[in-house]
């Protein structure tokens, strides 16, 4: 299991400045190109909603049927497959919970972001009711490592809860939900 800490201050204003990073503007602006492909190529028997559960689940699988092992999808010649799928998951998220793209690096070593040195950024997804990103690569690594059908959908299926939880409770800023949140967890145990 991972651990969390507070970024630092000079995190902070490091990832204030990625998201003006050249390399990160770019392959922003071929989000929408790059999901034509995916839905014309990739995974062309989407549900009519692309963006929900039914979508998540079949973009799962296809993944699966597209990835026969982790090393497959880091290999080189699937670079432009894989950035695809992590689109996808992404944007469902951004799609379905408000989230917003971010250029994050969670790896803990550039060795450990293989995608970063090929595309010059780290796309991660952050949404309004969490303070934990949506890291696309690990998504689909965890995926086609599991190869359950079940990876995808279980995130999205959560964060439809959050989300909806968030909504009701008055879709606070997110330093106060997770504050409320905290209380609400000290109180139940």
């Amino acid at each position: 299991m991972g651990s969390y800490r507070k970024a630092t201050k000079a995190e902070l204003r490091r990832r204030e400045v990625d998201q003006r990073d050249p390399a990160w503007l770019a392959w922003l602006a071929e989000m929408d190109p790059a999901l034509e492909t995916f839905f014309a190529v990739d995974v062309p028997d989407m549900p009519s909603d692309p963006f929900s559960a039914d979508g998540v689940a079949t973009a799962e699988l296809a993944a699966i049927a597209r990835f026969s092992s982790v090393e497959a999808v880091l290999a080189p010649e699937n670079a432009a497959a894989a950035d695809r799928f992590q689109r996808y998951f992404g944007e469902a998220f951004v799609r379905s919970f408000e989230g917003r793209w971010m250029n994050v690096r969670v790896a803990a070593s550039a060795s450990l972001d293989v995608f970063f040195d090929r595309r010059g950024c780290s796309p991660v997804v952050l949404c309004p009711f969490t303070e934990f990103y949506v890291d696309t690569l690990s998504q689909l690594l965890g995926a086609v490592h599991y190869r359950n059908g079940e990876e995808w959908t279980w995130v999205y299926g959560h964060s439809v809860n959050d989300y909806a939880e968030w909504q009701v409770g008055g879709r606070l800023p997110m330093d106060k939900w997770i504050s409320l949140q905290a209380k609400k967890a000290r109180r139940e145990s």
